[in-house]
């Protein structure tokens, strides 16, 4: 029995190089062993027999490929038992996780991988284990892959957030043409209200010139309007020299719900932009990677951060991201780079709690030009919070998608060459994954914490997930080893830049 393979998975299954592998790495851990034959039963049940792709194999089929069907497929094939070494810490788990990062999947066999892990030691005494789980990209993409581990899992499905959302449009002709009209006219009215309270500060401040000639204190009014002044030419020269910030200049002359300005940034981001920013982490990848994770946050923590500065979650994890890439830089020896373009997945269908319909590869990246060398907390958040608005008040992720499909079904080296030109735009891959609110069950045995990898592609060097369970964060950092060869400074860093921005935004307390 074989199955047609859609050009989009396909083109992920031929996109694997030995120094990125199209690989999506996930680990859970818990805090007792588990009973082995129950989860392997639970595997074969949720996974294996319910989906033929997890039974199958990667075949060329003509100009295409199809899934198939492995005839002596067994389970425990695809099993692999380990002991970790002692201390078994989880400086070991995370010295196992990276060790198979490189390894890549045979194409005789079915391409995915489990490692029931046990000797886990917590800091608390107790003994453990873990599952890594390991997928080929061409089965799924993350979001889904992520679903259906959490599907092999026991939990109450009220307590999972729905991921992603569906592109509704006009269908008649009319409908479209209204929408489209209505829609511009209200943007371009927006245009100019900005534009009028963008030039009136300006015009406004040089009032205050005058004002304050009087009362006394001119060269202090005088420095605030040339200052305003300078930050409009400053961005609308940037723009001119870097056509992908003219988002920038849209700040001065559009709200951030202004779709009409945000899609005209698009073209610019992704058509115009160069290669990624030269770095301390440039280079050409090697084969062998890391894998690292951070303290893991309260999710109430952050929270609190977000109710004190109007921003989200996420908005005040990307800017703890910031935070710590930018300490990252400045320790060694960077005090110039000013912004960094991640590659962000966003799913173009809704994904409900539990194991999901179908699998395959539904989503779209858009790009996340994130800012670095902001060092006052506030400010940091107010920007990412105004970048990620625009982004969702885009179109988008719909051009995106509708990119990758064209890419997908261009011939084979055409499409790669594509990938990578748009894969070296930006540094890497970074995911933010809602897992469930409550505690979760795998064959009976609470899952203590979660997190996953999403691969490289092209010469990107740096992988990064969020991933909130429970009312707890992890943040999780894969990279290149030759690249990026001290890993868990870059955790730390991290960790030591929420921490100080919990402390002056929450307790008022200003960090040493």
């Amino acid at each position: 029995m074989s199955i047609p393979m859609t050009s989009q998975d396909a083109l992920w299954l031929t996109m694997d190089r030995p120094n990125n592998l199209m690989v999506i790495d996930t680990v859970m851990w818990f805090r007792t062993v588990p009973d082995w034959a129950q989860v392997a039963n639970v595997i074969q049940t949720r996974l294996v027999d319910q989906f033929p792709v997890f039974r199958s194999r990667a075949m060329k089929k003509g100009t295409g490929w199809v899934w198939m069907e492995v005839p002596d497929f067994s389970l425990d094939d695809q099993i692999t038992r380990v002991k970790l070494d002692e201390p078994g810490d989880f400086k070991e788990l995370r010295k196992f996780v990276a060790s198979q990062r490189s390894v890549a999947f045979a194409k005789s066999r079915p391409v995915w991988a489990l490692y029931f892990i046990e000797n886990v030691r917590f800091e608390d005494g107790s003994v453990g284990a873990a599952v890594l789980a390991r997928f080929h990209h061409a089965i799924a993409d993350g979001i889904r892959l992520t679903q259906a581990v959490m599907g092999l899992c026991d939990l109450d499905p009220s307590d999972v957030t729905a991921v992603g959302r569906p592109f509704s449009h006009p269908s008649t002709p009319v409908q479209v043409a209204t929408s489209v009209a209505k829609e511009t006219l209200s943007d371009l009215a927006d245009f100019g209200a900005a534009a009028v309270r963008t030039v009136g500060g300006v015009a406004s401040s040089a009032r205050d010139v005058v004002v304050r000639a009087v009362t006394g204190d001119p060269v202090q009014a005088a420095s605030e309007v040339v200052d305003d002044g300078k930050n409009i030419f400053t961005l609308g020269t940037q723009a001119l020299r870097f056509p992908e910030r003219l988002m920038d200049v849209n700040q001065l002359v559009s709200s951030s719900d202004n779709r009409v300005a945000n899609d005209a940034t698009i073209p610019g981001k992704y058509l115009l932009s160069g290669t990624s920013v030269k770095t301390v982490w440039s280079g050409t990848p090697k084969r062998q990677k890391d894998a690292d994770w951070a303290p893991i946050l309260e999710l109430e923590d952050v929270k609190a951060v977000g109710r004190a500065t109007g921003t989200t979650v996420n908005d005040v994890m990307i800017s703890a991201v910031a935070i710590g890439l930018t300490r990252y830089l400045n320790e060694n020896g960077d005090h110039k780079t000013d912004e960094l373009i991640w590659m962000v997945p966003v799913s173009i269908q809704p994904v409900e709690p539990g194991v999901p319909k179908e699998l395959g590869n539904h989503f779209a990246l858009v790009v996340l030009r994130m800012p670095i060398g902001i060092t006052d907390f506030r400010e940091c958040l107010a920007n990412m919070h105004e970048r990620m608005e625009r982004i969702k008040s885009s179109d988008e992720a719909l051009v995106t998608f509708g990119l990758q499909r064209g890419i997908a079904n261009a011939p084979s080296p055409l499409a790669v060459g594509l990938t990578n030109y748009f894969a070296n735009k930006a540094v890497g891959v970074l995911t933010n994954v809602p897992g469930p609110r409550a505690p979760m069950t795998l064959a009976g045995t609470e899952v203590d914490g979660v997190l996953g990898w999403a691969p490289c592609s092209g010469d990107q060097p740096m992988t990064i997930c969020i991933f909130s369970y429970n009312g707890k964060v992890t943040v999780g950092f894969g990279a290149d080893k030759s690249l990026v060869p001290d890993l868990n400074r870059l955790s730390e860093l991290f960790y030591q830049g929420f921490q100080d921005m919990y402390a002056e935004i929450v307790e008022g307390v200003s960090p040493r």
